[in-house]
């Protein structure tokens, strides 16, 4: 074993040894009294301070180092929970399919047609190429702006039709 190598191991375990009350405490906590997903959750903890450990500063005070713990294992948790809240698609099975109706091309062009008609010229432009799966990158490409401010107009885009939808403005205009 090399020994920059072994100094990230002997780090890493002083690391765990100053600080393992505080994850068990952490972990325990977050698992609700759960023995099981307390370990779970502990040894995910364990993973994500492996994982970032050379991001740690060598001269980090200790107060500093206690917070660097805190927050990634807060972060693991965090992800856990989103995790956990996102749905699993099943695919659909052969006598499911043929009960479904497949949405008309032409039907959903109108209906795209009259969403854009709440945008700016502009905001149509982007809601166009976001109707045509365009990825913010290539948005931005075409459109000639810089990624963040594309994603940010789809954003914008979404929040808009939203609240065009929740206002009732979309159905006010009988776009329909």
């Amino acid at each position: 074993m090399e020994d920059n190598e072994r100094q990230l191991y002997d780090r890493f375990d002083s690391l765990i040894a100053r600080h393992r009350v505080l994850i068990d405490r952490l972990c325990m906590r977050r698992a609700l009294g759960d023995v099981n997903r307390c370990a779970e959750l502990r040894q995910d903890c364990y993973i994500s301070l492996w994982h970032y450990l050379p991001k740690l500063r060598d001269n980090a005070n200790p107060f500093h180092e206690t917070a660097w713990v805190v927050w990634h294992c807060r972060s693991v948790f965090s992800h856990l929970r989103y995790r956990r809240r996102t749905h699993l698609f099943l695919p659909l099975d052969d006598n499911m399919a043929d009960t479904l109706s497949y949405p008309d091309d032409s039907h959903l062009r109108d209906t795209i047609d009259s969403l854009a008609t709440l945008l700016t010229p502009h905001e149509q432009r982007a809601f166009y190429l976001m109707a045509d799966d365009y990825s913010a990158e290539d948005m931005a490409r075409e459109l000639g702006i810089k990624h963040r401010s594309a994603v940010l107009l789809r954003h914008r885009i979404i929040e808009k039709l939203r609240q065009a939808i929740v206002n009732n403005e979309y159905n006010k205009k009988n776009l329909l």
